[in-house]
């Protein structure tokens, strides 16, 4: 056996073989306890079924197999149903214990038998309604004699109450993993967990579930659990408390008052041999049910056991002897040095009185004293642990009681042995911060010793449930803490991140404060009725830096987006959001069914995004994270590069020969003009014209160079400016004007025009030449997809170091799930994206820290020199702070997340970096602005153009052939 697991695999597996009624084993021990029946299961046997489980086990030659005394009750069923009296006997074989249960001849009743030491009569009779026990004395079995109760007596049928101290919980998934593990167990009627007080209380039928069992259920959850307050064994009606004092004395009570006389008296032992809880649970489940014994109280830290007895039934040595003869053998006792006894207490009941009395204890405590110690630095379960087993341990404490919600630690001690600052600093020896407040006083201890004894006292149930509604948690006043967000300026580095949290910690009514550097936001938690956002942001300011309150900043709202498969319907939607819609934590949910994605908001402080996956998944569908893009394509420009450059040499080819016969006309008119500027008229113009190459009909209307310059621009106009066209498709889709229109405007009507007035010339046959435009789109693609072509390659540039810093981002974490002792139970390997705060994250040599965090364990070197730059690797240990993107190097680590997602250090970075870019200076917006009326502009003044030439043309004709002949 390695773990806890180990222990819960041998418990279920050998416990439901048929024969066997209970089994323990200890780890620490490395041994199991087992009650089973001889005639169908053999020490042997349980010894192969084991070892068939892949353990290796053998039965000691030392240790032999001891009888177990069993009992026989006769339980009256005279008043009940063959339906109920069947009913009655299947819940009687459920019980932990029972060996046999027989109908008695005549219908007297139901012959339980049964092993005292695993269930006790108050068991039996609860599982039977309105019955009172009768025992049958048998050979073998002592006598004793059962509680005789009255026919309305139904006490026993109702649940039993009970409280729970429990440790670790951090955030309301906590509450709801125990309330759905513990709730699903047969037995539980209802539970409650208070997430303030650490605290459980669970309403249980005793007659199908033992304490030790919701103890352990709660341990497998991963949580430590103590009783606070056990349920009463006996819950006595005053018609019944008269009956008994009647019994007891022969004076009858008047009608106004009845007295009960309980002899009892109090022993402290000192037991050593004791290694775990499990040794505690084995000598206080076993003691308790010795008769005599009221109550055992075992303390592991102190290696002490108090009981209260009934000195007249058992003696000290007879406990101190059953303490010893308990398995494994090795618990050796001695009277502890205070040691006194209650002898002839009297308590006065009056049946109409609100509250039973308390016995008053006849001996004194040691002095002590209670300090209360703020502490932070502590992120998980482990870190409470490590500071109660270190602090305990000092000479002179007491007791030792860590809160990890409260930040803050319990210490009871003896201040002649110890005070309150060598408790400080033994905390802060251990790499937590520790800070004693100023208006800390040093209280008297209570009485532990005399609750514990007036436990034992019969109380009603009324009293009861009173009691348990008017208990106020220590520490709490009852008032929720609130949380706000400060937006704080100025910081430089980790020292003022330290200052300031250091400094909020020591205000009052602050209870616990998170700085992000990059991000420059602090997420403060406070108490209301003492302080407020604007007070805290002034503390901040005091201390040299800017502050604002955040108002509508979402905090620990985050978004998440799912792939649901396996919806088919309508009703698969309605049944995703409804029932995610009930959880705590979850504040919008919408599920699409054409397109199989949900989007979930909530609250990373109450639930995160593995537990939304598991809840759709309980429901019967299979949902996974929408895959985002990792790889910064969206920073990847090589593609826009490749298509302008594309478009660039398209045009370049086939702008060329134009631009060249272009030229080539422009010279040749300049020649003649020099050479008959003085006499040339327009016939000799278009005479000499007619004379060029390229100035030669093929066709009438159609010369070479209009047909040379038609075929050049063709493939231009398609090929080179497709984009051009694509992107003002797109812009007048959407009603806006860009420049990719204007362009697209000026060569599609230079094209189009030329294009016309070739045809026309050639349908009416002209001698002269048409003037054309088939240069114009050739040259301006030219120039435009050259830029475009440049400013990608610039844009490509300076998103590099961006894309790089992106990739330094990890895809996946292994995250782990601890044991009491700092063990990993389990390991589950799941996307970064789905990691939340308060996680436990294990990186080995060589892989990427996914999170910001804190080191729980182990010790490494840390390389930040593509985070921070430092070019030394930086020593990492319990307490140390890790930034996501760095590298671990030569030690695995066990990481606590403190920032997740879009909150850790390497995505503000990259987010500072995006908004950089995005970010524009004055003049550029402004540019921007004008950059968005010049295209309506131009293509307004080019259309009033064309109208006032057409107008012209119709008024005066000539006028428009004088300008352009």
């Amino acid at each position: 056996m390695t773990c806890g697991s180990c222990v819960r695999s041998i418990e279920q597996r050998i416990g439901s073989l048929n024969g066997v009624m209970h089994i323990k084993v200890s780890l620490e021990q490395k041994s199991a306890t087992v009650i089973f029946d001889n005639s169908k299961q053999s020490p042997e046997s349980l010894a192969e079924a084991i070892e068939d489980m892949g353990f290796e086990s053998s039965v000691p030659e030392s240790s032999s197999v001891t009888p177990v005394s069993t009992d026989t009750h006769l339980i009256p069923t005279s008043d009940l149903t063959p339906a109920a009296q069947q009913e009655a006997i299947e819940k009687l074989l459920q019980i932990q214990g029972v060996l046999d249960v027989r109908e008695a001849k005549p219908l007297v009743g139901l012959t339980v038998t049964f092993v005292p030491s695993l269930t006790s009569v108050q068991q039996l009779r609860g599982a039977v309604p309105g019955a009172s026990p009768l025992e049958i004395q048998t050979p073998g079995s002592p006598a004793q004699i059962g509680l005789k109760s009255s026919p309305s007596d139904t006490a026993v049928d109702r649940a039993a109450i009970l409280k729970l101290c429990i440790n670790g919980m951090t955030c309301h998934s906590c509450t709801t993993t125990i309330e759905g593990k513990i709730g699903k167990l047969k037995g539980i009627e209802k539970i409650k967990v208070a997430l303030e007080s650490q605290e459980a209380t669970v309403v249980y039928m005793p007659y199908l579930i033992a304490i030790q069992t919701i103890i352990d259920q709660i341990a497998v959850a991963g949580f430590k659990a103590t009783v606070k307050s056990k349920p009463h064994p006996l819950l006595l009606s005053p018609q019944e408390i008269e009956r008994f004092v009647n019994s007891q004395s022969p004076k009858k009570s008047s009608p106004s008052e009845t007295e009960i006389f309980i002899d009892t008296a109090l022993v402290l032992l000192r037991v050593k041999g004791m290694h775990c809880c499990s040794c505690v649970a084995n000598i206080q489940d076993n003691i308790s049910v010795v008769p005599g014994v009221s109550s055992v109280e075992v303390s592991l830290e102190k290696e002490k056991a108090t009981i209260c007895y009934d000195p007249l039934k058992i003696k000290v040595t007879q406990l101190q002897s059953a303490i010893e003869a308990l398995p494994p053998g090795q618990f050796k006792t001695e009277l502890w040095e205070d040691r006194c006894a209650l002898s002839a207490a009297s308590t006065s009941l009056p049946p109409a009185s609100s509250a039973t009395q308390a016995l008053q204890p006849c001996f004194s405590q040691p002095l002590a004293s209670v300090v209360v110690i703020h502490i932070e630095g502590m992120t998980c379960n482990s870190c409470v642990q490590s500071i109660e087993s270190v602090i305990s341990q000092r000479k002179g404490v007491m007791s030792a009681k860590v809160s990890l919600v409260d930040h803050q630690g319990t210490f009871e001690y003896d201040p002649l042995l110890t005070t309150p600052e060598e408790l400080r600093a033994a905390i802060q020896d251990i790499d937590f911060d520790a800070t004693l407040p100023e208006t800390n006083s040093l209280l008297p201890a209570p009485d532990a010793v005399c609750s514990k004894s007036s436990s034992a006292l019969p109380v009603l149930g009324s009293e009861f449930d009173s009691d348990r509604h008017s208990e106020t948690p220590k520490g709490h006043t009852g008032d929720t803490p609130s949380k706000c967000f400060i937006q704080v300026g100025g910081m430089t580095c980790a020292s003022c991140v330290s200052n300031i949290e250091r400094n909020l910690k020591n205000e009052p009514g602050i209870y616990s404060v998170l700085v992000a550097l990059m991000a420059s936001k602090a997420e403060v938690r406070f108490n209301p009725d003492i302080t407020d956002p604007l007070k805290i942001a002034e503390c901040i300011k005091e201390l040299g830096f800017t502050a604002s309150v955040m108002e509508d900043y979402e905090g620990s709202d985050r978004n998440l987006e799912l792939v649901v498969r396996g919806m088919t319907c309508a009703s698969c939607v309605h049944k995703i959001e409804s029932s995610l819609m009930k959880e705590k934590g979850i504040i919008y949910a919408s599920v699409a069914l054409a397109t199989n994605k949900a989007h979930v908001k909530y609250d990373s402080e109450i639930i995160g995004p593995r537990d939304i996956i598991k809840l759709i998944q309980k429901l019967g569908f299979e949902a996974s994270l929408v895959k985002r893009d990792r790889s910064a394509s969206h920073l990847d420009h090589s593609k826009e590069i490749r298509q302008w450059r594309k478009s660039f040499f398209v045009s370049l080819f086939f702008c060329v020969p134009v631009m060249g016969m272009m030229i080539y006309m422009m010279i040749m008119d300049h020649r003649m003009n020099a050479a008959h500027h003085h006499n040339a008229t327009v016939e000799d113009l278009n005479l000499y014209h007619s004379s060029m190459f390229l100035e030669r009909q093929l066709y009438p209307g159609l010369s070479i160079m209009n047909l040379l310059s038609f075929i050049f621009c063709v493939p231009v106009q398609v090929i080179g400016g497709r984009y051009f066209y694509i992107q003002a498709y797109k812009a007048l889709k959407h009603k806006s004007a860009n420049m990719d229109v204007l362009i697209v405007l000026a060569t599609t009507i230079a094209f189009s025009y030329s294009l016309v007035i070739l045809i026309v010339a050639m349908a009416e046959r002209a001698k002269i030449n048409p003037i054309t435009f088939f240069d114009t789109p050739p040259m301006l693609f030219v120039f435009i997809s050259l830029g475009r072509w440049l400013e990608q390659i610039a844009k490509s540039k300076t998103s590099e170091a961006l894309s790089k810093l992106m990739s330094l981002q990890a895809t996946e974490a292994t995250v782990v799930t601890l044991g009491s002792d700092n063990s990993i139970l389990s390991e589950e390997q799941v996307d970064v994206e789905l990691v939340q705060r308060g996680d436990v994250v294990k990186v080995v040599p060589g892989g990427k820290f996914p999170v910001d965090g804190r080191v729980v364990e182990g010790h490494s070197m840390s390389d930040e020199s593509l985070i921070t730059g430092e070019a030394m690797p930086v020593t990492k240990k319990p307490g140390s702070s890790v930034i996501a993107g760095s590298i671990n190097q030569n030690g695995s680590l066990l990481v606590s997340a403190t920032h997740v997602g879009m909150d850790t250090t390497l995505s503000q970075i990259v987010k500072l970096v995006e908004e950089a870019q995005t970010s524009k200076a004055p003049i550029q917006q402004y540019a921007d602005k004008i950059s968005g009326y010049f295209v309506p502009f131009i293509v307004g003044i080019s259309v009033l153009t064309l109208i006032a030439w057409i107008v012209i043309g119709f008024l005066d004709f000539t006028l428009v052939e004088n300008i352009f002949p």
